[in-house]
């Protein structure tokens, strides 16, 4: 090799290790040994769903105090409850979905996206958050909803938003059913005295309506518009985020931690949950955000009139938060696939992506190599493996340790 031709290598090289850094200072901040700052309280208001478990979980894990923070803690019972406690001064940062979000922005509310947190999943069988029906409802299908009330957490929220999006995507009009405020909580019981003919509802409550009252999933309103459709996350007002700019990254760089610990360690977060309900379906965690689908879900909220006007999302979704997609790989019993909304990956940009491996065999497993990546899901096991990965300039291939021989490939540029 010339010298010039080592000399464009390693500046190659360069620039891709320059990235790599600049990704993972974006997440993560800096090293978890590095010294924090005096510890400085922040009031979060959050919600009692599975779903904000991981900063729970971070607390116990030392991320938040390593970052010079002390998390108090309130809960509350919907986004729209969040926003009006944010906005009298009752808190600092609120974990709530990006429907109230932008109910609060286009009200004079000025909001600021801190740090990103969950997505749905690809079907209603691996979900988190579907609408219900008792089992020996005669509701099979969407359609069966015409005429019928479901309970949503809040009316002009995500709840709404999503089910009018989804219900219609599928032939359903949106005054052919009637959506009626409940706290998750009371949910369950709404639906088995008749009070309700559906509802739609998270976890744990969804798998202790399944498993013990014996509902029966109809839809899954976010699968149904995309695969990892964003939900919510964590945000403040923009006056808090603009006094506070050094506090609000550390809470991000502590949050991110524990998004990506706690979606590589769900046996912890299943530890946390009430006796009974472990093994509910978790969410997938991510600390990116997919601009595109959040542009698609405001879109959504105003033409329900649920705003009068579209956000402004600049402001709302700042650089600070990174932007990347969630990537579907599967493992099957002779092949293994690596999907984008659907399509086989072929082409990828730079950058952060979140990729969440569904292993469905016991002799088949996913592996993923190219530069600065070697990952791989066990040959035996069965499950769900998540990685956040920063993706360099190359070509990068996977395959089953079973089948060396069969390789699919796609580039990043």
């Amino acid at each position: 090799m010339s010298r010039r031709m080592r000399h464009r290598r390693a500046r190659r090289l360069g620039v891709a290790t320059l990235t790599g850094a600049i990704v993972a200072l974006a997440l993560f901040g800096g090293t978890a040994g590095s010294a924090p700052r005096a510890t400085t309280e922040v009031r979060l208001v959050t919600l009692p769903i599975a779903n904000a478990l991981p900063q729970q979980l971070g607390i116990r894990k030392g991320f938040f105090a390593q970052q010079g923070i002390e998390l108090k803690t309130t809960t509350l019972q919907s986004g729209n409850d969040v926003v009006l406690a944010l906005a009298n001064n009752n808190g600092d940062i609120g974990y709530l979905g990006f429907v109230p979000m932008y109910i609060a922005v286009t009200s004079g509310i000025s909001m600021t996206l801190v740090a990103a947190s969950e997505v749905e999943g690809t079907t209603a069988a691996d979900n988190w958050q579907n609408i219900l029906v008792k089992g020996s409802s005669s509701i099979r299908t969407p359609r069966d909803l015409a005429g019928k009330t479901i309970a949503v957490n809040a009316l002009k929220g995500v709840g709404e938003v999503m089910i009018k999006a989804a219900m219609e995507k599928l032939g359903v009009r949106p005054n052919a059913y009637r959506l009626t405020a409940l706290p998750f909580p009371q949910m369950r019981s709404a639906l088995n005295n008749g009070q309700v003919d559906a509802i739609w509802t998270p976890e744990p409550f969804l798998s202790q309506a399944i498993n013990i009252d014996g509902a029966r999933s109809v839809m899954a309103p976010g699968p149904v518009l995309g695969r990892y459709w964003p939900i919510g996350g964590y945000t403040a007002r923009q006056a808090w985020r603009s006094a506070n700019p050094a506090l609000a990254q550390r809470f991000r760089n502590a949050m991110n931690r524990s998004l990506v610990y706690a979606q590589g360690h769900p046996a912890e977060i299943r530890a946390m949950l009430p006796a009974g309900t472990q093994n509910v379906r978790l969410p997938i965690w991510s600390p990116l955000v997919d601009r595109s689908k959040l542009q698609k879900l405001a879109e959504y909220t105003r033409k329900y009139d649920v705003i009068t006007r579209m956000p402004n999302m600049r402001q709302l979704v700042p650089n600070s938060i990174a932007s990347g997609l969630v990537l579907q790989g599967t493992v099957q019993a002779q092949r293994v696939l690596l999907r984008n909304e659907g399509r086989v990956v072929t082409r990828l940009n730079v950058g952060p992506y979140t990729f969440v491996v569904t292993d469905n065999s016991r002799t088949q497993n996913f592996m993923l190599k190219g530069p600065g990546v070697n990952r791989q899901t066990s040959v035996r096991g069965r499950g769900r493996s998540t990685w956040t990965l920063n993706l360099r300039r190359g070509t990068y291939r996977y395959w089953s340790s079973a089948r060396p021989g069969v390789k699919k490939s796609f580039r990043v540029s």
